[in-house]
């Protein structure tokens, strides 16, 4: 079969004329993304809760010639998600991208002690708030001709660990949700995919790397022996967003060094 892909795929701004949202861009990995798409063309608007950071990321983009919104956003409240999608499209006229991007995680904590408010907690954000950004971008890009949602999802939503089931279910939802989105939103030319991260080198796994035992019982478990980075991260999460992935929908991609190939 003949390679109708020519020349390089990264060559130029392929992302020139995009408008993506990101949840959660203020720091780690959400501000990679946001980052990484500004670099390639996109007008971003990072949503968060901590003005101070979406300011300091928003600045980041402006200096290297970017465009960049951010809002401040609370995605467990509805109101705020509707306000965010209409700043978006006033600053920027459309939304195509969505990346959910916010999330959190629970002490570890044996199954025994679980109250329904942690419980609930989580959820609201890593799972609920998941579905209803969707939902009011999907509503947005459908009268625009398409868009791509991806969803930050975590390698424990596949292989569970003692003492984080709340974490882990709603991480394994996530990604369940992210096949039947696909299927849902295929009418609208709405692809939807998750990139699923094992132990990535962020603030929130500094007390990992700060404990050499801990940190070596990730890496003896780790094929590749190593942990990820933002930059890997946003780079497969600028795949689910290039031209060239159209025929890839409902897919989660696991980047974890091998850990869940075990």
């Amino acid at each position: 079969m003949e390679n109708t892909v020519k020349g390089n795929w990264f060559a130029g701004l392929p992302l020139k004329g995009q408008v993506a949202i990101v949840t959660g861009g203020g720091t780690g990995i959400g501000r990679g993304i946001a980052e990484t798409f500004a670099s390639a063309g996109a007008k971003v608007v990072v949503a968060g809760r901590r003005e101070e950071k979406l300011a300091e990321v928003c600045t980041a983009i402006k200096e290297n010639g970017g465009e960049a919104l951010g809002v401040p956003a609370d995605v467990t409240v509805q109101a705020d998600i509707d306000n965010l999608m209409e700043q978006a499209c006033k600053a920027f006229g459309a939304i195509t991208i969505l990346v959910n991007n916010s999330g959190m995680a629970l002490p570890r904590c044996s199954t025994l002690d679980v109250t329904r408010e942690d419980w609930e907690k989580l959820f609201a954000l890593n799972m609920t708030s998941g579905f209803f950004v969707a939902q009011a971008a999907a509503k947005v890009m459908a009268k625009n001709g398409g868009g791509r949602i991806v969803s930050m999802t975590s390698q424990r939503g596949i292989s569970a660990m003692p003492g984080i089931v709340p974490y882990c279910t709603s991480k394994g939802a996530l990604m369940s949700m992210t096949k039947a989105l696909a299927i849902d939103l295929a009418p609208y030319n709405i692809n939807v995919n998750a990139v699923a991260p094992g132990y990535v080198q962020t603030d929130m796994v500094a007390g990992l790397l700060s404990d050499p035992e801990r940190l070596k019982g990730v890496l003896d478990r780790t094929p590749l022996h190593k942990m990820g980075t933002v930059d890997e991260m946003a780079a497969a999460v600028l795949y689910f967003v290039l031209p060239q992935s159209s025929y890839t929908t409902g897919q989660t991609m696991i980047l974890d060094g091998g850990w869940s190939c075990q």
